[in-house]
């Protein structure tokens, strides 16, 4: 087996391209496929390469750290109270009903799997100890999330550090955690983050209150953070960003290799793929252009498009996306990014902040724009899209072929990228079998508590 790490090569590439000519022969068929969509093809090698480095954590491919992270994922305990009536994860007034794998099941591939009481069908939104999802957005799959350069919905993270800091805060306020983790697992905590140890001062409810995070704004009336030193305040906010990296650290480990695709492109199988499967990859690169936007190790650029997904049910304003992010500049105002003085390397995190529009540069055509989300596994991690709102792949590949949503029921303006693609119903049937072979398999070491 070709190591998977390495990037591709003639002579990695085994039986393709011995059974179909190295492309120094000038040959220009590949299995079938023309040189230029063999290109394209290896370009979309599932999983090659290695992850993105993050210098703003140093810990983030620490296996102690990946592990406590396991368990704090699996663990409803952190959870406070939840605030309102109609709760999947519970009744009003229950604590210790959320967690990540409340809304990231790994029985789903990461994604929610429970069942919306009301459509019989897997969650759309996936609130966490609070009201319904306002934004009118689904859990994400976390699976290889390793590989993307920007995180998040709207590709406004700079890292998965950030988005953990936050993450947490559904369940619980960031001094609930706290006396959660040290009444639970100070000792492990102390063993892996020595330099910010707990001690018994977290017995002091008047100097740590039970539970509190910082007021929104400046204008909003104080509450128990407020009554803290800043000492105290700032030890807390470490303690969070200690926390935030095991959101980055333990994600790095849940991966999904194996998948049909992967041993054919990678490993060289060519009986790997089904002839239908071929068919539908050629769709893929050609007439359907998918990998403009889905390629490379994870099948997706990391960047941010408008695909003309309508606003979810329910949600009165059409949600922005990436343009209402860069508007609040959300991002460079958290205390938690890269540049922050929780962070590893600022010098590094400012680097990679300053490739972020600030609201200065905001431009229309932001609105409406999505991360280009990986389709590894997307067999298994319905329903699709920000919003859920579409329950097959079958219902997907007819949002494309027809160009997406009519304008008007979307904010934005459509990618030019997308246009009508005029597919047959073979062309979509074949297109729907290579999406089937992006499943890879999980580890089963990284998918269960600890």
């Amino acid at each position: 087996m070709i190591d998977v790490r390495r990037p591709l090569s003639c002579m990695g590439l085994g039986l393709v391209l011995v059974s179909a000519g190295c492309s120094s022969s000038g040959s220009d068929d590949h299995d079938g496929f023309t040189s230029d969509e063999w290109t394209s093809i290896q370009a979309m090698a599932p999983l090659v390469g290695p992850m993105v480095t993050n210098p703003v954590n140093t810990r983030a491919d620490d296996t102690d750290v990946a592990k406590f992270g396991q368990k704090l994922f699996f663990d409803l305990g952190y959870a406070e109270a939840i605030t309102n009536d109609g709760n999947p994860a519970g009744k009003k007034g229950e604590t210790g009903k959320v967690g990540c794998v409340t809304c990231h099941d790994p029985a789903a591939y990461f994604v929610d799997g429970r069942t919306d009481p009301m459509t019989q069908q897997r969650m759309t939104l996936s609130p966490g100890k609070g009201a319904a999802n306002p934004a009118g957005r689904q859990a994400p799959m976390t699976v290889n999330e390793g590989w993307y350069q920007w995180n998040g919905w709207t590709a406004r993270f700079d890292s998965l550090v950030i988005h953990g800091s936050g993450v947490m805060g559904t369940a619980g306020s960031r001094l609930y955690v706290a006396h959660y983790v040290y009444s639970t697992y100070k000792d492990e905590y102390n063993r892996l983050f020595p330099m910010q140890a707990m001690d018994d001062s977290m017995n002091d409810l008047k100097r740590f209150p039970p539970t509190g995070t910082p007021k929104a704004n400046a204008m909003a009336v104080d509450g128990p953070w407020e009554t803290m030193t800043a000492a105290d305040q700032k030890f807390i906010n470490q303690f969070t960003y200690n926390m935030a990296r095991l959101w980055e650290t333990y994600p790095r480990k849940v991966t999904s290799h194996g998948s049909d695709f992967e041993k054919y492109v990678v490993n060289g199988e060519t009986t790997a793929l089904s002839a239908a499967a071929k068919r539908g990859l050629k769709v893929f690169v050609g007439k359907a252009a998918c990998n403009e936007c889905h390629t490379g190790p994870i099948l997706s650029d990391s960047k941010a498009h408008n695909v003309g997904v309508p606003t979810a049910p329910g949600v009165t304003t059409p949600d922005l996306g990436r343009y209402a992010d860069i508007m609040n500049d959300t991002t460079r105002k958290n205390v938690f990014n890269g540049a922050g003085e929780y962070s590893d390397d600022p010098a590094a995190g400012a680097a990679k902040l300053a490739m972020l529009p600030t609201p200065a540069q905001l431009d229309d055509s932001m609105k409406g724009q999505f991360r280009t989300p990986s389709i590894l596994n997307c067999e298994k991690t319905f329903p699709y899209f920000h919003t859920g709102q579409f329950a097959t792949l079958d219902k997907v590949i007819d949002h494309y072929d027809k160009g997406g949503n009519q304008d008007g029921t979307f904010a934005g303006d459509l990618d030019p990228k997308v246009k009508p693609l005029m597919l047959t119903g073979d062309e979509k049937a074949d297109l729907l079998e290579f999406l089937k072979s992006l499943t890879g398999v999980l580890d089963a070491e990284w998918t269960k508590p600890i």
